[in-house]
């Protein structure tokens, strides 16, 4: 594909292609790419911890959907059933988002609960998610369609 305009032309390149790959080493066109081009290996779009109690796996932490550029990422949790309503989920998703504020220098986290999922409400409200919006039947549950609630957090609400 070619894009021809006022002059210059821009022809699509495979990533793989190393043309371009001599200017991109001048640190002056370096610091102003995303964090992307800045790392030699490409940025995690998912970072997941796996949760253990005692060497026994109960559940698993993530963050998901990352996006380095507007610094913000989707929490995703879960326990396993028989270890619920112990404060396990709490004392994680405490400590994701701080690593995702602190270590990773994220500024928004975002969550997404089942309207019928009392417990994870309980949670996020819990942690200072802020209710954002309601996606009305977006999820289809044992033949039916249930609400998705938004929730966010902010690095400078934590």
């Amino acid at each position: 594909m070619i894009i021809n305009t006022n002059g210059l032309m821009m022809i699509r390149q495979d990533e793989s292609e190393t043309q371009t790959h001599e200017i991109l080493q001048d640190p002056g066109i370096l610091e102003n790419l995303s964090e992307a081009r800045s790392f030699p290996d490409r940025m995690p779009s998912s970072i997941c911890f796996r949760i253990e109690k005692e060497k026994d796996i109960i559940g698993q932490a993530c963050l998901k959907r990352i996006s380095w550029i507007n610094r913000k990422a989707e929490v995703s949790l879960f326990i396993r059933k028989d270890m619920q309503a112990q404060g396990h989920g709490s004392l994680a998703l405490q400590a994701i988002i701080e690593y995702a504020f602190k270590r990773l220098n994220l500024y928004r986290l975002e969550a997404e609960v089942i309207d019928e999922n009392l417990a994870s409400l309980k949670l996020v409200d819990k942690a200072g998610f802020t209710a954002e919006g309601r996606l009305r039947e977006a999820k289809f549950i044992n033949g039916e369609y249930r609400d998705l609630l938004r929730f966010g957090l902010l690095s400078k609400e934590f």
